[in-house]
């Protein structure tokens, strides 16, 4: 009896074991499955006419209802869609900015997949998703582009005050992503420095700032000030030498921006509204400049 019982169990294991590998073989045969995607991590702003996003992938035997389709940022609307022996179609953000005729494949099944976004600009960072679909079958991966924007001006000012202190500040603007940036000596970073950021016209202007004491520098001294994009992996750094007491020096002559700046950070009624809009004149010059 008991054996009976130990074979039917055995027996009846042996089926669901059958029935599973069954069902997996069916699955695998009608699947549809991303094996890779290819999305620039970082690219320059202006330095290439146009950016490819790749979603390569395998296919089973059911390939009924094949759509692909890109979404940018969220999931609600896709950028772009391509059924398989429909036209490719560009959506939303990516509407006339995608080369339709581009093949990423001479497999009529594949050969749309792509995108190729002519023209990239930073309004198109973030992260993409690409989606493949059958009627059985459904797979999707996420990966995200910056598009940065290396600063259009970078300064780093000295201003004497009469009270023997010295405002260090450094200015930059036309960066994207939103850039970081530091103030520090040789020997350690800075404490109590102020920072502000602004958006404008799709570009950021950053400025930090420090008032310091002569008596606690040493002569000469040296401030360092580094600029990061970390979502672009972006620094670069400026150095100035400042010798305490009345007269100071700068590697470069200061521009009537930089005096207006510096003039504004050493005046203690100046509000930070004023102090920005000094900041952002030089940004909105050149954005009428390329206007032009």
């Amino acid at each position: 009896m008991v054996r009976r019982r130990e074979a039917r169990r055995a027996t009846f294991t042996h089926l669901c074991t059958t029935l599973l590998w069954l069902f997996t073989c069916f699955n695998e045969l009608n699947a549809v499955k991303i094996v890779k995607i290819v999305v620039p991590e970082i690219i320059q702003y202006g330095v290439q006419d146009a950016v490819v996003l790749d979603c390569d992938y395998v296919y089973g035997n059911n390939t009924s209802g094949l759509v692909v389709k890109w979404f940018f940022r969220n999931k609600a609307r896709p950028v772009y869609q391509w059924i398989v022996s429909q036209k490719p179609q560009d959506m939303g953000i990516l509407r006339g900015r995608v080369d339709l005729t581009y093949r990423a494949s001479n497999d009529p099944l594949k050969m749309h997949r792509a995108l190729r976004i002519v023209k990239p600009n930073t309004d198109i960072s973030g992260e993409y998703t690409c989606v493949v679909s059958t009627f059985m079958e459904e797979d999707s991966r996420t990966k995200q582009m910056i598009v940065f924007v290396p600063e259009t001006s970078f300064r780093l000012i000295q201003n004497k005050t009469d009270d023997d202190t010295v405002n260090v500040i450094c200015a930059a603007d036309g960066a994207f992503p939103a850039p970081n940036l530091t103030l520090a000596t040789p020997e350690r970073r800075l404490d109590g420095v102020s920072h502000e950021l602004k958006l404008v016209n799709g570009r950021y202007s950053a400025v930090a700032s420090v008032t310091l004491l002569d008596a606690d520098l040493p002569s000469p001294a040296e401030f360092i000030c580094t600029l990061r994009i970390p979502l672009a992996k972006y620094a670069v750094r400026k150095e100035a030498i400042y010798y305490p007491g009345p007269i100071s020096t700068t590697p470069e002559m200061p521009t009537a921006a930089d005096m207006q700046l510096a003039a504004a950070v050493g005046s203690k009624g100046t509000s930070t509204r004023t102090l920005i809009a000094l900041v952002l004149l030089p940004a909105l010059a050149h954005s009428l400049l390329v206007l032009k």
